[in-house]
């Protein structure tokens, strides 16, 4: 299935998906020195978020988030893709400025169409979301 959207960060990536039901900071929800999502507050606490493709409905700020993500990918352990509802601005900067490849807006909701597992291909730059396997 191929959903189309919006191009926030261009870039092309994929890799396993992780949904988050919830909003998403990289402040105290990523560890940048691992990789692992750091926060009690996700279900999926201490999950490997390391080159995989984030499914969030949304980011939900701090300002310390774009340099956090600049750390994340410095020792080589962010997502690989941010797809979203909507970005909004700090979620959006901290994958510019991490050169992260990030889809909004899209024509159907990837919370309701992308499961934890499956295998995703972004072409950010087109605004492509690519589900290849459910």
């Amino acid at each position: 299935m191929i959903l189309h959207g919006h191009t926030v960060s261009r870039g092309k990536a994929e890799g396993e998906a992780v949904i988050l039901k919830v909003p998403f900071s990289f402040l105290g929800e990523l560890d940048p020195n691992t990789g692992q999502l750091a926060s009690p507050l996700h279900e999926q606490f201490g999950q490997d978020l390391k080159g995989k493709v984030l499914v969030t409905p949304t980011g939900k700020g701090s300002s310390m988030g774009p340099i956090i993500s600049w750390y994340g990918m410095k020792a080589g352990n962010n997502p690989a893709a941010i797809v979203c509802l909507e970005a909004e601005a700090i979620l959006a900067s901290a994958a510019i400025t991490a050169s992260i490849p990030m889809v909004d807006k899209l024509d159907k909701n990837p919370l309701e169409h992308i499961q934890s597992g499956d295998h995703v291909k972004v072409d950010a730059t087109n605004g492509i979301v690519d589900i290849v396997n459910k």
